[in-house]
């Protein structure tokens, strides 16, 4: 069977603030809480078919001794980059856009969430159309 991408691991300094970020913009859902015992939170898509969600997002709580380049997600229209775009800018979280990147890049918005970690939102991406 082949390796299949199940999770991306990110260090954060809060959880309660990282998961108020990831609800509020990326529509995302704690799906396992490792509170108060443990230091994981597992956080899936809100919206998904039955069963395992495609990916979680896990946020470890330690010290953030370095960054990944940035955490892409995927909306279906230019409106909604631009609504996330508003939402962030007024929370003091919006790094760079909206701007259309056109090509590969497509329309997007570059956040940044409260560790510090980049975090892209982009319509247009040919991302549907690979492998396929």
């Amino acid at each position: 069977m082949p390796a299949r991408f199940t999770h991306v691991v990110v260090k954060v300094a809060d959880l309660d603030r990282s998961i108020a970020f990831y609800r509020a913009f990326c529509d995302l859902e704690v799906v396992r809480d490792g509170r108060p015992d443990g230091h994981t939170v597992w956080l899936a898509p809100v919206r998904r078919p039955p069963g395992p969600p495609p990916f979680v997002l896990v946020l470890y709580l330690t010290a953030i001794d370095f960054r990944l380049d940035h955490l892409g997600f995927q909306v279906d229209r230019r409106e909604d980059v631009d609504r996330i775009a508003a939402d962030a800018a007024r929370a003091g979280a919006l790094v760079e856009g909206p701007i259309d990147g056109g090509g590969d890049i497509g329309y997007l918005a570059m956040l940044r969430d409260p560790d510090g970690h980049r975090v892209e939102f982009t319509c247009g991406q040919p991302i549907g159309g690979v492998g396929g």
